[in-house]
């Protein structure tokens, strides 16, 4: 008894000394902790990706959900250059992973319509499913700021309510990002890591204190109990090994920036009591040694995964080891290998040094960032002015955190490529820090709280509408509206689509099949021509060439089709009456559909109203709403008339290719058009011999280079 109580009693002597940088990660929270707001935050942001129209960036669609849609649902989408060359950059597990919706469309899909006369596979639900599962997955982000909070002795409902507050959750969160992923795993990680520098940091000390009362222990019965309690004590050192070496082996194939991310957490979980020499160094050496195995697994299935997907590698060639070293496809190393030349870089966009801290953290945190900022110039000068004594402790978490913050901002700011995206892990390490500056809470309030508490709701609003709705937001509305407009087509004609001045539009929208069979009474089977045809022509052209582009379309598709041609262009409505002004002679543009709400930095509304003529019907009022109504992409048709239908078949036609040459391939008119099917498949199941334009019960009546017999 005597033993316990001195075990006891040193035990809460130690603890007492024992303090983190910040007395806010020790002091327990005396205010009341409440879950509502959070709650009320995560069904809006449930909510938020089923209703948001917004078009951040086209990786969003490009790098993930448009190749699954192509390589699960049989959609005709392009693949992006990343995964279509031959070293590709992109690993298939994470479009894969965020696919997963697609997996159940596919094999539920005939269940929906056969019981419930429901068609799963629709543009919105295509568009929708996978962004309300990685909202799921976003949860994981929140459960783990509530964990790691609880540990530090802050208040956990406050700072999962920071963060389910910031605009990064409700829309970063709920779009299909890698960067989102990356932000997922980073938060796993850091939870698993602090969770065990706490057990950690216990353990070693009971240990220190049951092995300095075993030295003083005088008979042979007090040290007998000493070495029982001292058996069971938990393990500390290799318990998280597995998750962690996990977490940044697939982090490396999802962004191999995760490996900057976690470089600071895996460095503290490594040094654990090792530097402070409250355990042998050798610890350091075998808990390098306890991640290896789950490292090597990791990355041999990431490996084999994308080997397998990209054909470099067959099952066959695997099982007899008829292999090379091009037979394995290694994404993090082709990713650095493209990056590290700056001609690729320039392609992308070079962006001045500087651009991460003083322009894309404020962007992304807003007031918090700031504060971020403010904190790493309060510790650098306390680090370098003080004497050792007063010295901020650096083994702490709130370094480690701090620290987590810093470093890969200022590591990621030496690539000249930058995009506020890339630092979206920033935000967990910031509301652990600083989420009660940002928070009213207590008796005395001070005004620079109040400040700071309305600039970070009202920046989180803003941005939420426009990242959420506006920017860009006409492009995916866009292509549900031409989807439809396809289905109700005239038979006997194909469908060209020109895309000007907009973000890559996602074609999988779409819902244009890659292989369409019919089959004749004697059983013949074949593969259905394409009608439907995208052309991305980008923001580069002038407006007024528009009408060259599609004419020469227009004249090929007369040529190699003996189906009527039907011509769209969509272009932002700003730009719209550039188009009309330099209509020629014989050819009528009507406008099919005004889709509103699409704001572009690229080609803003000119809202200046000076050389207006206001009339007694329109007014001041009046034409600012109509230049308001710009903020919106129009579909136009154009009709050529008859003298361009009667045109010669043997007119000889420079090729498209060549006539619009442009070193810059983001600018060149893409010919390489999705093929589509030419039934209605929201429909019917089958096809569709109206909409096909031909009598399956007679031959078809089609030139014989256009007939595929499979």
């Amino acid at each position: 008894d005597g033993v316990i109580m001195e075990y006891k009693n040193r035990s809460r002597t130690r603890a007492s000394f024992a303090s983190y940088s910040s007395r806010r990660f020790l002091k327990p929270s005396k205010v009341k902790d409440s879950s509502i707001f959070w709650w009320l935050l995560a069904m809006a942001r449930l909510y938020l990706a089923t209703v948001q129209t917004g078009y951040i960036h086209p990786d969003e669609f490009h790098q993930s959900v448009q190749v699954m849609a192509r390589d699960v649902l049989n959609i005709d989408a392009k693949k992006p250059w990343e995964f279509s060359t031959e070293d590709p950059i992109r690993s298939v597990t994470f479009s894969a992973l965020v696919s997963l919706p697609y997996f159940f469309m596919k094999y539920s899909a005939p269940f929906f319509t056969y019981f419930l006369g429901y068609d799963l596979q629709t543009p919105y639900n295509l568009l929708i499913a996978p962004r309300i599962f990685m909202t799921f997955l976003s949860f994981i982000a929140d459960y783990s700021i509530y964990r790691i909070a609880r540990m530090c002795y802050l208040k956990p409902w406050s700072c999962v309510e920071v963060f389910a507050s910031s605009y990064i959750m409700l829309v970063y969160a709920t779009r299909t990002f890698s960067n989102t992923m990356e932000l997922i795993l980073m938060s796993v990680l850091l939870w698993r890591v602090c969770e065990s520098m706490v057990d950690s940091t216990k353990i070693i000390r009971k240990q220190t204190i049951l092995q300095d009362l075993y030295e003083t222990a005088e008979s042979l019965k007090d040290k007998v109990k000493l070495v029982r309690m001292k058996s069971k004590l938990p393990p500390y050192n290799y318990v998280d090994s597995a998750v962690i070496s996990v977490v940044i082996t697939y982090g490396a194939f999802v962004r191999p920036t995760f490996v900057v991310y976690s470089f600071i957490p895996v460095a503290f979980w490594l040094q654990r009591g090792v530097v402070t020499k409250e355990v042998d160094f050798s610890y350091f050496n075998l808990r390098c040694l306890s991640l290896l195995p789950g490292v090597v697994v990791t990355f041999i299935a990431c490996v084999l995964a994308d080997s397998f997907y990209y054909g470099s590698l067959t099952f066959t060639e695997l099982v007899y080891w008829n292999v090379t070293g091009r037979s394995f496809i290694v994404t993090p190393i082709n990713f650095l290998l493209y990056n590290s030349q700056e001609n690729n870089l320039a392609s992308h966009g070079i962006h001045p040094y500087y651009l991460h801290l003083a322009v894309n953290l404020p962007i992304l945190h807003g007031i918090l960032g700031l504060l971020g900022l403010w904190s790493v110039s309060k510790y650098s000068a306390s680090f370098i002015t003080n004497n050792f004594t007063k010295k901020p402790k650096i083994f702490s978490m709130a370094t480690m955190l701090l620290s987590s913050f810093i470093l890969p901002v200022l590591v990621l700011s030496a690539i000249p490529h930058q995009e506020p995206r890339f630092l979206l892990p920033t935000l967990l390490p910031l509301v652990l820090l600083h989420s009660d500056d940002v928070l009213l809470s207590g008796r005395k309030i001070k005004a620079f709280k109040h400040f700071c508490f309305l600039m970070w709701h009202i920046w989180n609003i803003l941005c939420v509408i426009f990242f959420g709705f506006l920017h860009q937001g006409g492009v995916t509305k866009t292509m549900i509206r031409v989807h439809d407009h396809i289905i109700h087509r005239p038979p006997h004609t194909n469908v060209h689509i020109i895309f000007s001045h907009m973000y890559t539009p996602p074609t999988f929208l779409l819902m244009r099949r890659i292989n369409v069979i019919a089959v004749t009474e004697e059983g013949r089977r074949y593969r259905i021509a394409k009608s439907v045809f995208t052309y991305d022509v980008g923001g580069s052209k002038p407006v007024e060439d528009l009408h060259n582009i599609s004419a020469q379309i227009y004249k090929e598709a007369l040529q190699n089709s003996t189906r009527d041609a039907d011509l769209l262009i969509c272009l932002p409505a700003s730009l719209s009456e550039k188009l009309y002004d330099s209509t020629p002679e014989n050819v009528t543009l009507h406008r099919i559909q005004r889709v509103r709400g699409h704001f572009t930095l690229e080609d803003p509304p000119d809202l200046n109203m000076d050389d207006v003529d206001f009339t007694s019907s329109c007014g001041h009022v009046c034409q600012f709403v109509r230049r308001l109504d710009q903020f919106s992409i129009d579909i136009i048709g154009v009709d050529f008339g008859n003298r361009m239908r009667r045109f010669e078949k043997d007119t000889s036609l420079e090729n498209l290719s060549q006539v619009y040459k442009d070193t810059n391939d983001a600018n060149m008119v893409s010919f390489e058009s999705d093929e589509e099917t030419s039934f209605e498949n929201e429909e019917h199941s089958d096809v569709n011999e109206e909409a096909l334009g031909i009598n399956l019960s007679e031959p078809f009546e089609v030139d014989q280079n256009r007939r595929n017999e499979l």
